[in-house]
């Protein structure tokens, strides 16, 4: 139980950092399975590897090209739509809804109990966007292990 403001910040930022990453494991799922529909992959990488493009959209775009490419059914629509949802609330609202969870502590318990339940349907999407990923490379004779994404590093110090 966290008591303290600190304590109280630690664990909301580090509850929204996870579920932010898990909506970035979901964005690089349906890419990947974008790319495999289209067989689109960037080539000019001198790898053993299927590299995927670079997709510089939002998850609601990338979903939308997702439903252009494929057909999917209403469980599985309400899937990525519920998960949709918890990104867009978790990137836009939610701190700014939930500002006295860092002193209140029933209001931090309350966003805690949010922000977990929309962490579980992103990480939802995210399994079953793998599961498809991984069927259709089954499907293509395609070992799933050799997609990547192309690193760039473009921070203090790197040079590029």
């Amino acid at each position: 139980m966290a008591s303290s403001g600190d304590e109280r910040r630690d664990c909301l930022y580090r509850g929204v950092g996870e579920a932010l990453h898990l909506a970035q494991t979901l964005e690089l799922q349906v890419a990947s399975l974008i790319s495999l529909v289209n067989n689109e992959f960037d080539l000019d990488l001198d790898v053993d590897a299927l590299v995927l493009p670079d997709y510089r959209q939002t998850l609601g775009r990338l979903l939308t090209h997702l439903r252009k490419v494929s057909t999917v059914d209403d469980n599985a629509e309400r899937i990525l739509e519920d998960a949709l949802q918890a990104r867009n609330h978790i990137v836009h609202h939610f701190f700014n809804r939930n500002a006295y969870a860092f002193s209140v502590d029933e209001v931090f318990q309350a966003a805690q109990a949010v922000l977990k339940d929309e962490a579980k349907k992103i990480a939802m999407a995210a399994a079953v966007t793998d599961g498809w990923r991984q069927a259709f490379c089954e499907a293509r004779s395609i070992d799933a292990r050799s997609i990547v994404v192309k690193q760039d590093y473009s921070g203090p110090g790197a040079s590029v």
